[in-house]
């Protein structure tokens, strides 16, 4: 029996149905141009040892799942949506039925396997945990996201799947579906079935291939372009060879029309080459060592851990070292993963002007985190790539669980983690993670928690054969051993003992062989001795009275207005917001007769307010850099210029990850050794720079609050933001300093004395209880324990609450933008600036992104419990736009909130939602 071209499988958006058969074929020509021209030669040879098969064996086997993705849409009820098809069913050879029908992806899973075993002999016999074509099924019915349970002998579902669901259809319905079976080998050749099943890691980035081609060949402008060559070339029903030259023809441009397409690197062999601030500069010590040795070393993937304090280069490592891993493994794409959304934005930033230099062509460069569509320059009104900004990420690849998909992304480190958490299309990840090159930086940035993910990451990535580039400044022994532990257990290596890393230095681990090379310590271009002064006080109850810590600070700060010719800057990190909130009202009521600038900065300000202060700190005291024009028609705006009084800057944690700043003064809240060290790292960060008088050498004071008795304390309004014992712990370290010690050299030494295993006060035992609750959480809802199995189902499907499927434990946050409302009841986005600009609009269209993008950029994160308590009725109701029409529009503002409506209380925060991750 052949295939009835009646069968429909495409039909919203057309004129007129579009065949299964030739929707089929369209998806596998997808395949083979994946193939071909998507996946890097370390992706095919990965496939190709994953299923035990030639890399030809397996690209014809792709090819076949492509075609076979949507062959439960072969079914009564599915086929009778549409007039043309409906008027098989109720015929003597398709019988209709009222049964229901298992949605095609699940019904994919439950016909596919008793056909392979009808058509091509594929076994069923035996435990079905060991059957290829049982994990086949459950493969293809993945593609829409979800892996459905195994199929078993005692319920029927493996070898009766008719009788178990009788809404697939019986007599002329099987009979199409074995057709189908049968067209696919005469269409593209018989495959070689694998003899045995893939690990999950492997089966995972096959199901993100077909769900790919399967994304690609359903696009309204394919699907309508092959309906006119039907109708110009007066094509036949049934003649699915003349289809498959159509498609094979056309296919070749849809990769670069979707900016699929993996960069084309320059070659560059040194960082001079790579990197145009760096020609003619004599590299760093830390630098020529990788420089020199490292290609030596790389003979395919590996992992490389790098230690280095801040400022001493290392982001120009992580891409140096990234294309000779890439090149020597087979990879072209680079993922770079950052702990922070403000992070992420610089680092966009620079990426794009890096791939403008060393890439040849259109390059594009995601930002991948939920605020990026905010920064007009990446979401512009226009998402047409031009030659004014080649890096730019076109309509499609923006859409949903594509992020990962483009050659180049940076993102938050959540990005990735996310794909070791069963959550939907996970498989989208791992198929963009494996053809990359994936940088994490900043690797002590994340609890136990968050720790415990990155081992499970790593581990995939072993298995998978990623390469891997890990950037630290302050990381334990403990947490570098187990981190490179990871990887090479999913390498298949057995672990190293603890491991030491030099700081700074390197390690790199073989994949292939399991071989570990250090190197260094080296001299630090920054090399320093600082200075560390601990100023106790006794604590209020309440961050609002803040007298005694203030005098502190105002002593400490004297300096600042004792020398006028070159007054200098201070900066002030706060634990909390409330602290910096209140200390920042303080200073500026000391100061308010002087000309003393005081700014702040912390998370929860607006978001186009924090752009706003970042952009001018960093143009005041970042690197002194004339305005100049890079190649690619960037300019970079002067910085470094200082103002002319004396400046203090009060902030919060950002400053330990964010900002490139240079303070001549560091005044910090007690906080754990190596936030700490991060957070003096922004003072005396640039050499070339005039210091004042006062601020000759790298100081960090702290502020440590005691009891009356002299004990280091945690005051009450802080919370849980610090661990208790890494406070006393750090206090007590602290006070063993009596002389100024060497940075980098000494470090590592007091880091690992303050986060030592020794345990010996019962604050000790809670910290250590704590943080082997949250590593048995993230072990409990990762998928770690899958990675050597070959069930599928657990990878997108999960028992625990949704909740616990977190990548940061802790309170989650809303974002809220805050309304002021006047006499006459009407409603502002600025407590006293009464514009029509700050006018609340009382609606606003799905598509009016230039409106959404404004009120976005007014919002504010808060946790969640601390939204006021107002009853339902007092807030504003919130109409969320239509996604599907939206989605046509704009990819995110199907996931944008539309501007509330209604009365409110006066300075209530009007909840407006955050869009969904744009991956």
């Amino acid at each position: 029996m052949r295939l009835d071209p009646r069968l429909w499988g495409k039909e919203r958006g057309l004129l007129r149905p579009y065949p299964l058969g030739c929707h089929g074929i369209d998806t596998a020509v997808m395949m083979e141009v994946l193939w071909q021209r998507y996946l890097t030669g370390r992706q095919r040879r990965m496939l190709a040892a994953g299923w035990g098969l030639t890399e030809q064996e397996t690209q014809l086997l792709l090819v076949c799942l492509a075609f076979l993705h949507d062959l439960a849409k072969v079914t009564p009820v599915f086929q009778r949506q549409v007039p043309l098809a409906d008027a098989l069913s109720g015929t003597a050879s398709f019988p209709a039925t009222e049964e229901l029908t298992p949605y095609h992806d699940h019904g994919v899973h439950l016909t596919l396997p008793e056909l392979l075993h009808r058509v091509y002999g594929l076994p069923l016999d035996g435990r079905p945990a060991r059957l290829v074509a049982e994990q086949l099924g459950q493969l293809l019915g993945g593609h829409h996201g979800r892996y459905g349970e195994p199929l078993s002998h005692q319920n029927g579902t493996l070898t009766c799947p008719i009788a178990v669901a009788p809404g697939l259809g019986e007599e002329g319905w099987d009979q199409q579906r074995e057709a189908m079976v049968r067209l696919v080998g005469e269409l593209f050749g018989v495959p070689v079935w694998p003899a045995r099943r893939a690990a999950a890691p492997i089966a995972a980035v096959t199901t993100g291939l077909v769900s790919l081609a399967d994304w690609l060949a359903s696009q309204s402008w394919w699907l309508k372009a092959r309906q006119r060559q039907h109708r110009k070339t007066r094509w036949t029903a049934g003649d699915w060879f003349g289809h498959l030259g159509m498609a094979r023809r056309a296919g070749t441009r849809v990769l670069a029309r979707a900016q699929l397409l993996p960069p084309s690197w320059r070659q560059a062999k040194t960082f001079g080459a790579m990197f145009p601030d760096l020609a003619g500069v004599e590299p760093y010590p830390l630098q020529a060592s990788i420089e020199s040795e490292l290609p030596e070393l790389v003979a395919g993937p590996g992992m490389l851990l790098v230690t280095a304090a801040p400022g001493d280069g290392k982001t120009e490592i992580a891409l140096f070292a990234e294309r000779v891993l890439g090149r020597s493994a087979g990879t072209s794409g680079l993922a770079m993963l950052l702990p922070t959304m403000a992070t992420t934005d610089s680092m966009h930033r620079r990426l794009v002007r890096h791939a403008g230099h060393n890439c040849r062509g259109k390059t594009p460069v995601a930002r991948l985190h939920s605020l990026a569509w905010l920064d007009a320059e990446y979401t512009p009104e226009d998402l047409t790539p031009s030659l004014d900004n080649p890096a730019l990420v076109a309509d499609w690849l923006r859409g949903p669980h594509r992020g990962l998909l483009t050659g180049i992304a940076v993102g938050t480190w959540d990005q990735a983690v996310r794909a070791v958490l069963p959550h939907k299309y996970a498989a989208m990840r791992w198929l963009g993670l494996s053809g990359k090159t994936v940088i994490i930086d900043e690797a002590h940035a994340y609890d136990a928690h968050g720790h415990a993910l990155t081992v499970t990451l790593l581990e995939w990535l072993g298995h998978l054969g990623v390469p891997v580039v890990v950037l630290s400044a302050t990381l334990t022994s403990t947490v570098a051993s187990s981190l490179l532990n990871a990887y090479r257990r999913g390498a298949g290596h057995p672990d190293l003992d603890t491991l030491t890393p030099t700081y700074p230095g390197w390690t790199y681990t073989d994949h292939a062989t399991g071989t570990t090379t250090t190197r260094g310590p080296f001299p630090s271009p920054r090399a320093h001795h600082l200075n560390i002064h601990t100023h106790t006080y006794t604590p209020a109850t309440s961050a609002t009275d803040t007298t005694e810590r203030t005098d502190r600070i105002l002593d400490l700060l004297q300096p600042l207005h004792t020398h006028p010719e070159t007054p200098g800057a201070a900066l002030i990190v706060c634990n909390t917001v409330a602290d910096a909130q209140a200390t920042e009202t303080t200073l500026a009521s000391a100061y308010a007769d002087s000309a003393t600038l005081v700014r702040i900065l912390h998370a929860r300000m607006p978001v186009h307010q924090r752009h706003g202060v970042t952009h001018r700190l960093e143009r005041w005291t970042g690197p002194t850099r004339p305005a100049r024009r890079h190649p690619d028609g960037h300019w970079t705006a002067p910085t470094g210029k200082r103002p002319d009084r004396p400046l203090i800057v009060i902030t919060t944690q950002v400053a330990e990850q964010s900002l490139d700043v240079d303070f001549d003064l560091v005044i910090s809240d007690l906080a754990p050794f190596a936030l700490l060290a991060q957070r003096a790292g922004r003072g005396h960060r640039h050499q070339d720079r005039l210091r004042p008088p006062y601020a000759q050498e790298p100081t960090l004071h702290v502020l440590t609050p005691v009891t009356r008795k002299g004990q280091p304390t945690t005051p009450l309004y802080w919370g849980e933001v610090y661990d208790a014992s890494l406070l006393r712990r750090t206090h007590e370290h602290l006070a063993t300093l009596t002389e100024p010690f060497a940075i980098p050299e000494e470090l590592q030494h007091h880091v690992d004395a303050v986060y030592s295993d020794t345990y010996t006060a019962a604050d000790d035992t809670r910290r250590q209880s704590d943080e082997y609750a949250q590593q048995a959480l993230a072990d409990l809802v990762a998928i770690g324990q899958h990675r050597t199995g070959t069930n599928l189902h657990p990878l997108t499907n999960s028992t625990h609450s949704s909740e616990l499927l977190t990548t940061r434990l802790g309170d989650p946050s809303i974002r809220v933008l805050p309304v002021w409302t006047d006499a006459n009841g009407h409603h502002w986005l600025h407590p006293t600036k009464h514009t029509p600009r700050n006018r609340l609009p009382r609606r606003v269209k799905p598509d009016d992104r230039k409106t959404i993008r404004r009120l976005m950029r007014r919002t504010i994160p808060i946790p969640r419990n601390g939204f006021p308590q107002a009853s339902p009725a007092a807030l504003p109701k919130i109409r969320p736009p239509t996604p599907r029409k939206a989605g046509r529009r704009h990819p995110h503002s199907a996931t944008s909130p539309s501007c509330p409506t209604g009365g409110q209380p006066p300075d209530t925060p009007v909840e407006v939602g955050e869009p969904s991750h744009s991956i």
